[in-house]
């Protein structure tokens, strides 16, 4: 093992020292702040609201879906979202289980749990599930907004 592995290790600790987190007991006011917008963020998916949907993409958004190349604009991400949400039996019922805020109060990142359902490639309509990771980063006005998304799918799906 190399000295660099255990040296970021320890860098991460100490940069993500943990100011709320919801494993922990009490959530911060920035963790709650976290929260609160992921629900609204999904939300705006069921209600198949792009418009508002896109309104929690932090500038320079970063999103790696399993099976598709990485959507490195806003652009792309939205123009993925668009296509799920043309699908009638589009829908996310999620679950934010995690967050941990950055001891500065500028970043953070998440995690949780999700099950789609979907219109099949056969027209039935499909489910899954899927675990997910976020990183928030909190804006100049004060706002969390999602920098980097990525999630995979569970093997019983």
């Amino acid at each position: 093992m190399s000295i660099r592995f255990p040296f970021a290790v320890l860098c991460f600790a100490i940069f993500f020292h943990c100011t709320g987190s919801s494993e922990s007991g009490g959530l911060s006011e920035d963790a709650r702040a976290i929260k609160g917008a992921y629900a609204e963020w999904v939300k705006s998916t069921n209600a198949k609201d792009i418009e508002s949907w896109s309104s929690f993409l932090a500038p320079s958004a970063v999103f790696l879906p399993p099976g598709n190349p990485l959507l490195g604009t806003n652009e792309e991400i939205v123009a993925y979202y668009v296509e799920l949400f043309n699908d009638p039996n589009f829908s996310l019922e999620c679950e934010q289980t995690f967050v941990q805020v950055a001891e500065s109060r500028d970043m953070a990142w998440a995690r949780g749990t999700c099950q789609a359902k979907f219109t099949s490639p056969d027209g039935k309509i499909g489910s899954g599930s899927s675990k997910w990771t976020k990183v928030w980063v909190r804006l100049d006005d004060g706002k969390w907004k999602c920098k980097l998304n990525t999630w995979n799918y569970n093997e019983e799906d």
